[in-house]
């Protein structure tokens, strides 16, 4: 199987556990994994141990899981916000490789010790605040998609891999590429096809989550896609705080980044200081701009666009499927 997760954590087959799988969210999400193809080979939610969700069993522990289940490689947390430092800190002393964070509102400093900690161990983790991420060699970890047969028939395997710091713009993205006949502007301003029968598809959607100190960033996710054999094109939407975009330029200027990036960046008329959708679309320093970070991929060849469904006509023309202008 392999795809995106193997050059983001080393996982060639996917075996997840869910922790607080007996939740509604928890149930829910991991229903829709395992319809999407992901191998949900068991649950955590304490007190709980003994009983079954949807045939997937649930254990009082993560240690009795994977006891159970030593194969157990990956795991989605659907935990609350304060109770995410030490789950993870436990899964990653376990020698799970992947772990995506779902909560909201994880404090900062708890972020920080999960990005540590991962670094420390190479525990490659997504999120937090983050509906996490979906590949379409057939696995999908998190809540992208909504329901299974949505997601298998709306998200088809293609070129495009798709890196979003927004839950919301991570599925327009994705599943926008796979749509046959996608209407655009056309030279006459009029809506068209972008492309005919043939969309480009997705390789991977990546949703890095929005908040301050994510587990995984833009650059990070972009090496996995640079490294990807099926991606051709970055299709990416950024937003203004945090130093991402900015580092992503950097690694493109130095050729570590070579394949085309599009990317839409949310939070023009953001001003400093002021919180505005994600945590961490603050501004804290001139850097964190939207004009200072548009200027930065710019200037290392990146298409940045204005709006969102100009990233697909931007995305057609460099992949040679355009049948209107680049952007309008």
């Amino acid at each position: 199987m392999g795809g995106i997760l193997s050059h983001l954590a080393g996982i060639e087959e996917p075996e997840v556990l869910v922790l607080g799988i007996t939740g509604k969210q928890g149930s829910s999400s991991s229903r829709l994994m395992r319809e999407f193809g992901t191998r949900v080979v068991a649950g955590c939610t304490p007190g709980k141990g003994g009983r079954d969700v949807d045939g997937v069993p649930v254990f009082d522990s993560p240690e009795q899981a994977v006891r159970a289940f030593p194969g157990i490689n990956s795991a989605v947390l659907f935990v609350p916000s304060r109770a995410v430092l030490e789950a993870t800190r436990g899964l990653i002393e376990l020698g799970i490789r992947f772990v995506v964070l779902t909560a909201d509102g994880v404090p900062t400093h708890d972020a920080i010790r999960v990005r540590v900690l991962s670094m420390r161990s190479g525990t490659r983790v997504m999120g937090p605040n983050t509906v996490g991420m979906l590949d379409t060699e057939g696995y999908l970890f998190g809540m992208i998609g909504g329901r299974g047969r949505w997601a298998r028939e709306n998200y088809t395997p293609g070129c495009v891999g798709v890196i979003s710091r927004s839950g919301g713009l991570s599925q327009l993205l994705g599943a926008f590429h796979c749509r046959r006949n996608l209407p655009g502007p056309g030279p006459d301003g009029r809506l068209q096809p972008l492309w005919g029968d043939d969309s480009p598809g997705v390789s991977a959607v990546l949703c890095t989550g929005g908040d301050p100190v994510p587990g995984t960033t833009m650059l990070e996710a972009a090496r996995a896609f640079q490294a990807d054999p099926r991606t051709r094109v970055i299709a990416a939407y950024g937003e203004t705080g945090t130093s991402q975009e900015n580092d992503l330029a950097e690694a493109m200027l130095r050729g570590e980044i070579d394949k085309p990036v599009v990317i839409f960046l949310g939070g023009r008329f953001t001003r400093p200081g002021v919180a505005q959708s994600h945590a961490g679309a603050m501004i804290r320093s001139e850097s964190e701009t939207y004009e200072a970070k548009r200027a930065a991929l710019e200037k290392a060849g990146a298409r940045v666009v204005d709006r969102p469904d100009a990233v697909f006509s931007a995305t057609a023309s460099i992949l040679g499927l355009s049948r209107g202008p680049a952007e309008a």
